[in-house]
């Protein structure tokens, strides 16, 4: 159960930071759109005088906006519901740390797992002689 959990943990995290980053693109994207006011086209028609040729076409693009504003309201929904869980899985992992006998190993996962740290970080962290790579692999092996 333990591993799984710290691993389930991980990949939600980067789930989190994904949809944070989609988000901020979209919410560009909006912005972009609003920012630019009308679009200008032209196409060949009729005229209402009954003449053919190139006619003007100008509007806001109301589709499109719509398109990312749908978007951004998913996406925000996702991140919500990833957090929740998150929130979640923190409690049940913190209990998991918790029963673990090794305080050196509880350290190393309450860095690397709660606090996000890198393996490198997690050693700096340890002090003495670790190495990112002996924290990560005294880690595997437990």
């Amino acid at each position: 159960m333990g591993k799984e959990l710290l691993t389930q943990y991980a990949d939600l995290q980067a789930e989190i930071e994904d949809l944070q980053r989609r988000i901020r693109k979209t919410e560009c994207q909006i912005e972009r759109i609003q920012a630019g006011g009308t679009v200008l086209d032209s196409v060949k028609g009729t005229r209402k005088d009954g003449t053919i040729g190139n006619i003007r076409i100008e509007g806001f693009p109301v589709v499109s906006q719509d398109e990312k504003l749908e978007r951004l309201y998913r996406y925000r929904t996702q991140l919500r519901n990833s957090e929740k869980r998150a929130a979640e899985l923190v409690s049940e992992i913190e209990k998991y740390i918790n029963s673990i006998e090794d305080c050196r190993m509880r350290r190393i996962i309450r860095y690397r797992f709660i606090d996000k740290l890198s393996w490198n970080e997690v050693a700096d962290k340890m002090g003495g002689n670790a190495t990112g790579e002996s924290v990560r692999k005294n880690f595997e092996r437990f």
